[in-house]
């Protein structure tokens, strides 16, 4: 019997992608040095585009500010101080030569600052919150991501935090179901997943270098997302296969790469798991859960005992534990997830990644419940669910008693 999410992966499968999206192309005169062959190439872009825009003024007072923050104390000098800011920054250019010019796949043309003035700008106010030191580490960041849902929204808060190079791979079309969750609208449903958080990522700095691979986390792809040349600093696992999820850790342990995994359990409940195998590689996959289940029920396990046996049962609410198993017996519509979990996990998973490039010492295992200390009966209500999930759990024989 095919399961609600086998079933979604077959109806996917029939859809087009709405676009063949490819990595934007950067016009910049410093690289090309002579004006008569930049201008015929720009000429050419401004030709064949379908719209132009040019904000590199816009953004070009705000570096000067960032760069001189006490001239906003001179706000009758801001056109003398920006006169004086831009003649020094042309170095007697003209325009067009300065910053450089965008193509993005989709036909737009951008006029901006030139990559390292780009992301000083952009993550400008990152700055008191990461120290300019911890901002230049981000940057050197490469970070691997299976799983494009909670994943995606992990992408995007590493990228407008100022992560520079991605691996992204799945192998999943957005479904118009999937926008209860995923940062997106119809007109994307169809594309590829990889797509549509590249084309965001790409929006916020076209200068990031991603590699994307819409074939999922198979045999095939493993040798692109652990190239031994070019291996990620981390390894974010947001997958629902098991396998993939079992093969993903086996490929950590063997080239020592860390690996952050998350479950949004419901609503504002997420559960954070992280596996050092850079410093541990004989450290237990899912901390050792499924190796316990299997060996206390003496039994490979099928998907959903799988399942549940990650989950936390102590932090998993009743609501969750019911809906996930009639999303996999084809009761309900699908797994039940909600924007602002992921947003919270994808908020976390970023921070614990963030902290592992800077060398801190992290627990393996973590909870977040917004209502914890929020809501005075958090507790009386805690355990009444607690006891229904226990028994839930009693009746699929995953808990004795």
């Amino acid at each position: 019997m095919k399961n609600t999410r086998d079933v979604e992966r077959l109806i996917s499968s029939n859809f087009k992608s709405n676009s063949e999206l490819k990595a934007p192309f950067v016009l910049d005169f410093n690289e090309i040095k002579r004006k008569d062959i930049f201008d015929l190439k720009l000429h050419d872009l401004k030709e064949n585009c379908s719209k132009i825009i040019d904000i590199f003024d816009e953004m070009l007072l705000e570096l000067m500010f960032v760069k001189n923050p006490k001239l906003k104390n001179y706000s009758d000098k801001i056109e003398e101080n920006y006169k004086n800011f831009k003649t020094e920054y042309f170095g007697g250019l003209d325009d067009n030569y300065v910053g450089t010019w965008v193509y993005f796949s989709d036909g737009l043309l951008i006029h901006i600052l030139s990559e390292n003035d780009l992301y000083e700008l952009r993550t400008s106010r990152n700055i008191g919150l990461f120290t300019p030191y911890e901002q230049q580490e981000f940057s050197k960041m490469k970070v691997a991501i299976g799983g494009l849902s909670v994943g995606g929204a992990c992408a995007l808060s590493l990228a407008m935090e100022g992560v520079k190079d991605f691996i992204l791979v799945d192998f999943d079309r957005l479904a118009t179901s999937n926008l209860n969750r995923i940062s997106a609208g119809l007109s994307s449903v169809g594309e590829y997943k990889t797509d549509i958080i590249s084309k965001k990522i790409w929006d916020i700095d076209p200068y990031t270098k991603i590699l994307t691979d819409n074939r999922g986390f198979v045999e095939e792809t493993y040798d692109i997302v652990f190239d031994p040349n070019n291996l990620p600093d981390v390894f974010i696992e947001a997958m629902d296969s098991l396998p993939a999820k079992e093969n993903s850790r086996e490929l950590c342990r063997n080239y020592k790469i860390p690996l952050i995994w998350m479950i949004d359990m419901g609503d504002g409940v997420v559960q954070l798991g992280v596996e050092r195998y850079d410093l541990d590689p004989q450290y237990r996959p899912f901390h050792g859960s499924l190796e316990k289940k299997r060996i206390l029920l003496d039994r490979e396990l099928n998907y959903v005992e799988a399942c549940f046996s990650i989950f936390n049962n102590e932090h998993l609410p009743f609501r969750m534990a019911d809906s996930f198993l009639k999303a996999c017996t084809n009761e309900g519509a699908g797994v039940s997830q909600i924007a602002g979990t992921i947003n919270i996990a994808a908020g976390a998973i970023a921070k614990i990644a963030r902290e592992i490039k800077l060398g801190t010492t992290l627990n393996n295992e973590s909870f977040i419940n917004v209502m914890e200390k929020i809501d005075p009966n958090y507790i009386s209500k805690k355990q009444i669910d607690q006891e229904k999930t226990l028994e839930f759990m009693k009746k699929l024989g995953l808990v004795k008693g």
